[in-house]
């Protein structure tokens, strides 16, 4: 202990001196950048490895002399700029670009009734407040007088995503570079084992000089880094990726150990954290999906993040380089609460997502308000049984009417195993002649987590070889189990074994490769009360011919071997694969077979040993036709027979769509699809919507491949915490869409949709839709724009005895400028029936409602960018929850420039609610406005 406590004095201390002559050196370099001597080794070490030290003296007149211009180019920018009103103006054109709004007002208010619903429903959110303040601005600055970047996204929204508000600026020079603010941090350098991608918030900096570099950065932890499996569940998706609020594009996708392509291979939907494969791409059930992501992670504890990477060129290609980061948690926030708004979705079949999983007790309710009005659990909404952060009403809310959400979200843990913990790496790299070079990494970690002390050392080596049509990569690794880094996105886990790829190119277009790794995977288990681990011992045997020509048929041939054992299971599995593609002038086409034979042994129930074999066979194709210039085609098929012992199902993916205009005037679109991961039984249908059931996916135990071992949470990225929950019911759902776009005359053009949509499974409506809309635009003048809707949908439920139907009518006119006028006429009806047949409570419930709105707006030009204005809104909602709504707003406004105006404005408005038990929610209001608008 005593040995251990002066180690930690003695890092700690040159740390503080690193810490220090690290920051005079960035304001050095930063401020005077003077050109620093050239670095000398003594001359028996330089003769020993044959280098030539250059001579001492200053540098050369050439280096100077582009020193020199380097600096004089910064400050003529700065000198031009400010040479004139307009290149400065110039400048900030060129460089500054500015979108978004802002509003600023004051306001006389008196209010009578219910201040809070006042308050949500009005000036975004502030309602009832002296002076607001509304502002979402966006800021983007790229080398601002040559030297000075940022990036400001700015909102104070009471129901904005706490995330979109970022600032991040940055400096540039020759040979010195910094980042501040909200900032992507990447140490850089070829250590993997220290390597590190987070979202931040904080700083980094780099130095450069002569042959050598110094980067070092300070933060504080925005995001958590998560790496887990998923399951295949015989179709495309969508896959719950146990948490939302990922950010954008920190993700990376692998299938059986293969990576994917964001765009081309799958979609994802950050706000959810949702995963889509392309369509045709059936993952199997003895696929394991991999995914590596960051997610926001609300009322998380934050920690502090220090590091610093030296790295410096030896010559003759000899990199060296050194590497530290070090995290320590901080004090908690507390629980934050957090209150969103949304505008009605109509049907009751569309779900509402909250930014976060929501705590959900008697101590931390969840308050939902619809027009202000509080709706109850259970008979009004009710949240999703696998998805966390959705909820649905049970009846239709019309687009006008405001939805607000106050809750407290669930703790995020932030990190599986957590802890402090310091990692320290050294990394070499060595040419080998002219056939390749070896690379070496090695990494010192210490860790207190999991109620233990944890110190680990771990070593990779790494051979890349190129002799002419032969290439040889091969990596040996020795990660163990004790050794915990810093928490990064990535597919690294604790392991010691080899991987090698050797590849010959029998001919330009003809290659042969082969693929081996064997490997000792530990698993860490965060729930057993101290630090403790298992072992799975994997082993992967890959072996692929392509033939790729410039024209003609290419062809890929491919067999896979692999096997995954540990105490408990022993898994094995061979797959065979061949796929063909032609490319002709309109046509692309590709075919692809696959064969799957798999077995697993394991442990059943009351530790009997269990064995299950899988056959799978499956067929693709896919299709690309341009027919002509105005008609284009295309198709995906894919088919999966899987055969599990004592079972069978088949799962499907087909798709058709077709583009096609006749005419100048006329435009068809046509969709159809059919997908059905075959593993959706009777027991599905029997869930109801708000509970779920307590069934289990029909996989028996899950079979296990080797590249799904070791994740959720290792000593580099940490698992999905435990309120995530998912489930593998899989999907079934069948679709036809038709929309027609059709302009008969130059002043007349007629929209139509048609659409029916059934869907069920996990992640979706669980409902049968069919919707037909028609939309009309009539320009008879050049000041006259007439506009007609309508539209209706049916909605049946297949979890649920219930239904919705739902039919609207909007009708709109715009008329002007006439003669210094303008009116703007608005209408619209809408009739909703909706009746559930579940609830808490176990009696059915039927909603109906009719929203009748009108609307009215009339302006006149007194002058040159100044008009007067007056404008009247009445919205009556009859049946369930009755009310009325009225606003009246008359004043001027003076446009001051193009980006400018300001307006003075009397504003009335009412809200009440007629159903007897919510009338205390009503107010009425009178407000005098002065508002000065920034629109860019």
């Amino acid at each position: 202990m005593r040995r251990d406590f002066h180690w930690a004095q003695q890092c700690g201390s040159v740390w503080r001196t690193g810490l220090a002559l690290l920051m005079t050196l960035l304001f050095v370099c930063g401020w005077a950048q003077p050109p620093l001597p050239v670095l000398r080794l003594p001359k028996e070490v330089a003769d020993y490895f044959g280098w030539k030290t250059p001579p001492a003296g200053r540098p050369s007149a050439t280096q100077e002399q582009s020193r020199r211009a380097e600096r004089r180019h910064t400050l003529d920018a700065i000198r031009n700029a400010l040479r004139s009103w307009d290149a400065f103006e110039q400048e900030l054109r060129t460089h500054v670009t500015i979108s978004g709004r802002k509003t600023m007002g004051f306001h006389m208010h008196q209010v009578e009734g219910d201040a809070a619903s006042f308050r949500d429903q009005n000036y975004y959110g502030q309602g009832g407040q002296r002076t607001t303040d509304y502002t979402d601005l966006s800021i983007r600055v790229d080398r601002l007088f040559g030297l000075l970047s940022f990036d400001w996204r700015w909102s104070n929204s009471r129901f904005r995503n706490p995330y979109d508000t970022r600032i991040t600026w940055s400096y540039e020079s020759p040979n010195f570079a910094m980042e501040w603010g909200d900032i992507t941090a990447v140490l850089g350098g070829q250590n993997q084992l220290v390597a590190f991608n987070r979202t931040l918030k904080g700083a980094i900096a780099t130095a450069k000089f002569g042959r050598s570099s110094l980067r070092y950065i300070t933060s504080e932890t925005k995001a958590a880094a998560r790496t887990i499996t998923i399951q295949g569940n015989d179709s495309p998706g969508p896959y719950y990726l146990q948490g939302s609020q990922i950010v954008d594009g920190s993700e990376r996708v692998q299938v059986d150990g293969v990576e994917k392509r964001r765009g081309e291979d799958y979609t994802i939907d950050y706000y959810a954290g949702i995963l889509q494969f392309r369509e045709g791409m059936i993952i199997p059930r003895t696929s394991t999906i991999v995914v590596t992501y960051e997610t926001y992670a609300y009322n998380s504890r934050p920690s502090r993040l220090d590091g610093w990477r030296f790295e410096t060129q030896l010559g003759k290609g000899i990199n060296l380089g050194f590497s530290m980061l070090s995290q320590k948690a901080r004090g908690g926030l507390g629980l934050r609460p957090r209150t969103e708004q949304f505008y009605g979705r109509g049907a009751p079949s569309v779900p509402y997502d909250l930014d976060f999983p929501p705590l959900r007790d008697s101590a931390h309710p969840v308050v939902v308000l619809v027009a202000g009005v509080p709706q109850k659990e259970g008979d009004d909404y009710y949240f999703d049984p696998v998805l966390p952060y959705r909820f649905y009403f049970t009846r239709f809310i019309p687009q006008n009417l405001i939805v607000q959400v106050t809750y407290i979200p669930l703790p995020d843990p932030g990190s599986t195993i957590g802890g402090d913990r310091e990692v320290m790496g050294l990394d070499l790299t060595l040419p080998i002649g002219k056939v390749g070079s070896l690379a070496w990494n090695a990494a010192r970690s210490r860790a207190q987590t999991l109620g233990a002390s944890l110190e680990g050392i771990a070593h990779t080596a790494e051979a890349k070889l190129n002799f002419g049509r032969l290439n040889l990569n091969t990596v040996y690794f020795r990660i163990p189990a004790e050794f915990i880094g810093i928490e990064s996105v990535g597919f690294r886990r604790n392991e010691t074994g080899h991987r090698s790829s050797l590849s010959y190119q029998l001919s330009k277009a003809t290659q042969l490769q082969l693929n081996w790794s064997q490997s000792r995977v530990a698993s860490i288990n965060p729930l057993s009360g101290g630090f403790s681990a298992s072992f799975t011992h994997t082993d992967i045997q890959t072996y692929t011919l392509s033939h790729t020509p410039a024209s003609g048929f290419s062809l890929n041939l491919t067999r896979t071997l692999n096997r995954a054992t540990s105490p408990g299971s022993h898994n094995q599995q061979t797959v065979d694969a061949i796929s063909i593609g032609r490319a002709w002038k309109n046509l692309n086409l590709t075919l692809g077979y696959d064969r799957t034979d798999a077995r697993s042994r394991f442990q059943g129930s009351g530790g009997s040993p269990t064995e299950q074999n899988y056959r799978i066979q499956s067929l693709r194709a896919r299709v690309d036709w341009t027919v002509s210039d105005r008609l284009t085609i295309q198709g995906t098929a894919a088919t999966s027979n899987i055969r599990q012992t004592n079972s069978a199902s088949r799962a499907r993916d087909f798709s058709l769509s077709a583009s096609w205009r006749p005419s100048d005037r006329l435009e068809i679109n046509y969709r159809w699809s059919d997908m059905d991961s075959g593993t959706l039984g009777r027991d599905f249908f029997g869930r109801t919507r708000q509970t779920g059931g307590g069934f289990q996916p029909p996989f028996g135990s899950g079979f296990q491949n080797p590249w799904g071992v070791g994740y959720n949470g290792n000593g580099f990225s940490s698992g999905a915490p435990s309120f995530s929950g998912y489930t593998y019911f899989g999907v079934r759902g069948k679709g036809h869409d038709l929309s027609l776009r059709w302009t008969p005359f130059d002043t007349v053009s007629v929209d139509v949709q048609a659409s029916i949509q059934r869907s069920a499974g996990d992640f979706q409506t669980n409902s049968e839709q069919r919707a037909l809309s028609v939309g009309i635009s009539y320009l008879p003048f050049e000041w006259l724009a007439l506009n007609a809707t309508w539209s209706k949908q049916d909605v049946r439920f297949l979890t649920a005895s219930g239904n919705s139907q739902n039919e609207y009518l909007a009708l709109s006119a715009e008329i002007g400028p006439l003669h210094r006028w303008t009116f703007n006429l608005n209408f619209y009806q809408m009739t909703t029936h909706s009746v559930l047949g579940e609830g808490f409570g176990g009696a059915p419930g039927a909603f109906t409602q009719q929203p009748i709105g009108l609307a009215f707006r009339a302006s006149y030009a007194i002058a040159k960018n100044q008009s007067l204005f007056a404008e009247w809104q009445r919205t009556d909602l009859r049946g369930y929850l009755a009310s009325r709504d009225t606003l009246f707003n008359f004043g001027y406004e003076y446009r001051i420039t193009r980006n400018l105006s300001f307006i003075l404005s009397y504003r009335f408005r009412e809200q009440l609610n007629l159903d007897p038990q919510y009338q205390q929610y009503s107010y009425r209001a009178r407000s005098l406005d002065a508002n000065l608008n920034f629109q860019f």
